[in-house]
């Protein structure tokens, strides 16, 4: 029997524990090599060092594949992107895509090459790609609560028969914002109570606008007697994201007149502007479509012929459909909403060039 204990076979028996341990001791270092390893190559590509040596090579079609990943643009939009990025050589778009100052270079050149072609058709797309950009990077960096809105910054207090009251941020806290209220709101029927729920407008640094629901906490007397009101904080603040393309001011006049529809004997619809043309304030243009303010008391759900004229660009003819109107009770003042039915390509695309400033 003790013979048996030394035997070659019962050292191996005994040495296998040992063996697998080893093994496993071995294994897990391997995985700790290389997850300490995979630590260093992390913490290299999140140094200032590496992005922004990262930042200046060239795009590739890996960066505009990841960049697609992560912003969830199709597969059109991607390689729309990368023919502009080869045609440019630009830097990497991947760290850049929402740098607007970049890409807003990058488009206006393509812009003026598409528009030298006549390639209409290439421009709409050019600028479908930039609004698509412009409308991620607005969500990826929206407003999520009121603490996050900067002092200075401009509340639209909406009442009705149209009026609007503009109060200015002067304090943001941790427990509440106080706000200067306008001169002509005290006393009046509009005039919010403490404890009243209000909802109140603005228009970020972006120009995307927000919505904010709070609650009036008191009213004060702030330094040099001004009157202030204070809120409360909240998490109820949403962006206004319904309009498909961007809009800007403009301010200039235009013409519009009621129009004739004719059915062609295939369905066709055309559309002919009537002999009264009458003169209105052009508040606001975006590709598809533009408010027009008027004194005529025009209602909703009617066709408008409408001329346009922009700065620096041709003018135009569009036929639009009205699909609100609202009328401001204190200027006697309608603003008409349209939605644009009938409009030339190049047209459409000297908009677009405007609100980019191209």
């Amino acid at each position: 029997m003790n013979g048996a204990t030394g035997s070659p076979l019962a050292a191996r028996q005994t040495a296998l524990p040992y063996t697998v341990m080893g093994a496993a001791l071995i294994g897990l270092a391997v995985v700790f090599l290389l997850w300490l390893l995979w630590r260093i190559l992390q913490k290299r590509k999140e140094s200032p060092e590496y992005i922004e040596a990262q930042k200046n090579r060239p795009t590739t079609l890996a960066d505009i594949q990841a960049l697609a990943k992560k912003i969830s643009l199709t597969r059109q939009e991607a390689m729309l992107l990368f023919t502009l990025c080869a045609r440019q050589k630009s830097r990497n778009v991947y760290y850049l895509w929402n740098d607007t100052e970049y890409i807003d270079g990058m488009f206006r050149e393509e812009f003026n090459r598409l528009r030298q072609k006549g390639a209409e058709g290439d421009i709409f797309n050019l600028f479908s790609l930039r609004t698509r950009l412009e409308k991620i990077s607005n969500m990826q960096a929206s407003i999520p609560s009121s603490h996050n809105i900067p002092e200075g910054q401009t509340l639209i207090l909406p009442a009705t028969g149209g009026r609007v009251y503009a109060f200015k941020i002067k304090k943001n806290e941790p427990d509440s914002i106080t706000l200067e209220m306008p001169p002509n709101l005290e006393g009046t029927e509009f005039c919010p109570k403490p404890l009243d729920k209000i909802v109140m407008t603005f228009m970020s640094k972006r120009d995307v606008l927000y919505v904010l629901s709070t609650r009036v906490i008191r009213f004060q007397h702030g330094s040099g007697g001004a009157e202030e009101m204070v809120i409360r904080h909240s998490n109820a603040v949403s962006m206004q994201n319904r309009r498909q393309w961007k809009r800007v001011n403009v301010g200039n006049k235009c013409s519009f007149s009621a129009v004739e529809e004719t059915t062609g004997k295939r369905g066709e619809v055309s559309y002919a502007p009537k002999e009264n043309k009458y003169e209105g304030k052009l508040a606001d243009v975006s590709a598809g479509g533009c408010m027009i303010q008027t004194k005529l008391p025009i209602k909703r759900d009617q066709k408008l012929w409408i001329k346009i004229s922009l700065p620096e660009k041709p003018e135009f003819e569009a036929i639009g459909l009205i699909v609100s109107a609202q009328k401001n009770n204190e200027t006697e003042v309608y603003s008409l909403h349209i939605s644009f039915i009938e409009i030339p390509q190049e047209s459409r695309n000297d908009v677009l060039a405007y609100v980019y400033k191209y």
